[in-house]
């Protein structure tokens, strides 16, 4: 017996079909929206766990006496702690990126030329501090850094390495840290607090305020 493809068989796959699509959407629409939530969720975590880290810092400077930076290779994802015991110092140099400032002190002291203005660091042989709360640290999947300003720097970093520097006068340096998701439109921001060592957290991008 032959069946023949009727008006209502053709109306009845059309509906099918839109019924199918409708529900992919619907599948994928959630799917995307948990992934954001999770990323969302991995970045807020991530900023947290910087923040507390950012404030035993504070406290560990001031309390054994000891200079800690907090280093970032903003490529690689990743932070680390370093200390000296060594007399260290804040002072101004010839404007330029913060890498490029480290050996261009040296040809400027070699070859005798005054002082101008920009902020570097006095050399000090800095080394790791490895611990159990100080151990090496890589950003989850998908969180990255998007730059990362400290008030001895000229301007952001959105590459290379980064240095916040902690004292044992109780003082941190004002800086920004700014998150972001791989597409760049999901932010979250930390601002540290250069008197206290607190860390304000927010779920945007914050412009920083550079002193020129």
């Amino acid at each position: 017996m032959m069946l023949r493809a009727g008006k209502n068989n053709r109306g009845f796959t059309l509906i099918e079909l839109l019924v199918t699509l409708a529900i992919v959407g619907l599948i994928m629409g959630l799917v995307v929206g948990q992934t954001g939530r999770l990323l969302s969720s991995d970045m807020k975590a991530a900023a947290k766990k910087l923040s507390s880290t950012i404030r035993f810092l504070y406290n560990k400077s001031a309390t054994e006496s000891v200079t800690l930076r907090l280093v970032f290779d903003i490529d690689e994802n990743s932070y680390w702690v370093e200390g000296t015991s060594e007399s260290f110092t804040l002072t101004k140099e010839e404007e330029e990126t913060f890498q490029n400032q480290k050996s261009k002190i040296k040809d400027q002291k070699e070859e005798k030329k005054e002082e101008t203005n920009s902020i570097q660091p006095k050399e000090a042989s800095f080394s790791p501090q490895e611990s159990y709360i100080l151990k090496p640290v890589k950003l989850p999947g998908g969180v990255f850094f998007k730059d990362i300003y400290a008030e001895h720097q000229i301007d952001r970093l959105s590459s290379g390495k980064a240095y916040i520097y902690f004292f044992p006068q109780g003082y941190v340096e004002r800086s920004v840290i700014n998150l972001r998701n791989e597409s760049d439109d999901v932010h979250y921001s930390l601002q540290v607090s250069p008197i206290s060592g607190t860390v304000k957290i927010e779920s945007a991008y914050k412009e920083p305020e550079i002193e020129r």
